[in-house]
């Protein structure tokens, strides 16, 4: 039997151009190369990836490029440049898929449209993601992470009562991505032949197709029961902070330490009654105000200030374990550093180390996911900038050295 080492992602064999920038679409294309897709980002120095930057605090490129890049190949492209749009077009049509996160019309105007990559690649499949998607009169908006909460609906709903809504931030981008990531998979089982059909993919076409992702619909699409709330009720949903609009307790309760916290969640009479024995049937548990879940919803003003007074005394993994005990969803809000000694996620190996001839060894973040026979994993480290122009210009696409040493000097390859 192969070991895990030698055996191959589930997407072994596709090849992806990766036009991406910033976080949502590079996430997106990490996602697709920890499952075992060769993707080739294509960046320039003319005008570095935003998070290649030098961050302006601290003076080095933040740490998020790391996060979302690892696993690619890097090839340089000035696509300013006639000659790189035409090489450009050259590697899609060895591709299988293109991503790009640019604003609507922007790769058109390169050259570098739905349009022309057909020209090349008849069943390429071009995954755009953007804001407000492809189409519409906000089209052309500009749009980061902070603002695709608010455009959809989601950062109205998150936050405590008496505060301005929430900005999600990173959440959305990567929750974009990941929404881009599962579209890509979908386009690429609707091309592939299966074998109960003789139409061609599952879809029952053999072509590819132009996926239109908006992260903007994609946060209206996770508050349904605020709209039916609305549509039914002509009620508006309100923001609840921690807490739940039907349940209690629910909340991040303070606990012994500096900025220690533990997440607890009842939502049933035998989770209330779990709580009860683990704090050992308190007095107070015996209150009418705390008598079933209406009355404790009621009153979880008072219900948290007792419950507050249990766990303000125990440390949150001891909270954790004596509600875990007894049934009822529990645990500590881990800080980066707890995080990455968690006892539990490093018996998952969640934190990979992945090693390079001159750099060293660096941990990663493994794929939340684990497949039996076709592992998804992290690799390879974080490429440099241009690190793998030989292999793309010479290897995959055929250019004679000194035509790529020429191609450098023009600032085409750059």
């Amino acid at each position: 039997m192969a070991s895990l080492a030698q055996l191959q992602g589930p997407l072994s064999g596709v090849r992806v151009a990766d036009f991406s920038a910033h976080a949502a679409g590079p996430f997106a294309g990490l996602m697709l190369a920890e499952l075992g897709a060769q993707v080739i980002k294509v960046e320039s120095a003319a005008r570095l990836d935003i998070t290649r930057r030098p961050h302006i605090m601290y003076g080095k490129p933040p740490s998020s490029f790391e996060q979302v890049n690892a696993n690619k190949l890097s090839a340089c492209l000035n696509l300013k440049e006639p000659e790189a749009v035409a090489l450009a077009l050259e590697l899609v049509s060895i591709c299988d898929l293109v991503l790009e996160n640019f604003r609507p019309g922007v790769m058109e105007r390169l050259g570098l449209g739905y349009r022309q990559f057909r020209r090349v690649k008849p069943d390429i499949i071009v995954m755009s993601l953007s804001s407000n998607g492809q189409t519409g009169p906000e089209r052309g908006y500009a749009g980061y992470a902070p603002m695709f909460a608010a455009l959809g609906g989601l950062g109205h709903l998150t936050g405590y009562p008496d505060a301005p809504p929430v900005e999600l931030r990173h959440a959305m981008d990567h929750t974009g991505g990941m929404v881009a990531a599962f579209c890509a998979v979908a386009a690429l089982c609707a091309r592939s032949p299966h074998p109960s059909s003789n139409k061609g993919g599952l879809g029952g076409i053999s072509h590819g197709q132009h996926v239109d992702v908006s992260v903007r619909d994609m946060a209206s699409a996770f508050i349904g029961p605020a709209l039916l709330e609305y549509a039914m009720n002509q009620r508006e949903a309100r923001r609840w902070g921690n807490r739940d609009d039907a349940s209690a307790a629910q909340g991040v309760y303070r606990c012994l330490g500096d900025d220690a916290w533990v997440s607890i969640s009842v939502d049933s009479e035998e989770e209330w009654q779990g709580l009860r024995r683990a704090l050992g049937d308190p007095y107070w548990a015996e209150d009418p105000r705390f008598g079933d879940a209406y009355q404790r919803w009621l009153n979880q003003n008072d219900l948290d200030l007792r419950l507050e007074e249990w766990t303000g005394q125990v440390t949150p993994w001891e909270a954790t374990e004596l509600l875990q005990r007894q049934g009822v969803p529990a645990f500590p809000s881990l800080s980066p550093d707890q995080l990455a000694n968690d006892p539990h996620l490093l018996a998952r190996e969640a934190f990979p180390v992945v090693k390079h001839p001159d750099k060293g060894s660096q941990r990663a973040v493994t794929p939340p996911w684990r497949f039996s026979s076709t592992p998804a994993q992290v690799d390879r480290w974080t490429p440099s900038l241009g690190e793998h122009n030989v292999e793309v210009f010479c290897g995959l696409l055929g250019l004679p050295a000194g035509r790529v040493t020429a191609l450098e000097e023009k600032k085409v390859i750059w």
